[in-house]
């Protein structure tokens, strides 16, 4: 029973992180990347950054430096993002990289 009481717990504060992501301002909703890029690298920015959150910059510097334990979807957004040849126009976490 109480390891029940943990997992909601666990539950409710994973639900807090994912609402604040959601409510960020709109320049840093276009700075997180394309909906694709965000489902990409939600989980891994969870999983691995969740203390720099809703610091989008902290984010992207944090996947960066963890780019051996991202998954393989975002790993390639990031990769796609430093790549200085990247022509694709996007705002996204691209352009927020590439600076």
């Amino acid at each position: 029973m109480g390891e029940d009481k943990s997992m909601r717990r666990r539950l409710k504060a994973l639900a807090r992180v994912a609402l604040l992501l959601l409510m960020a301002s709109p320049a840093s909703v276009i700075a997180q990347g394309t909906s694709e890029e965000r489902r990409a690298c939600t989980p891994d920015a969870l999983r691995l950054c969740s203390a720099f959150i809703p610091d989008v910059d902290q984010i992207t510097a944090c996947l960066r430096q963890k780019n051996a334990e991202l998954s393989d979807v975002c790993r390639q957004v990031i990769l796609a993002g430093m790549n200085p040849s990247d022509s694709s126009g996007s705002a996204g976490v691209r352009g927020r990289i590439a600076r």
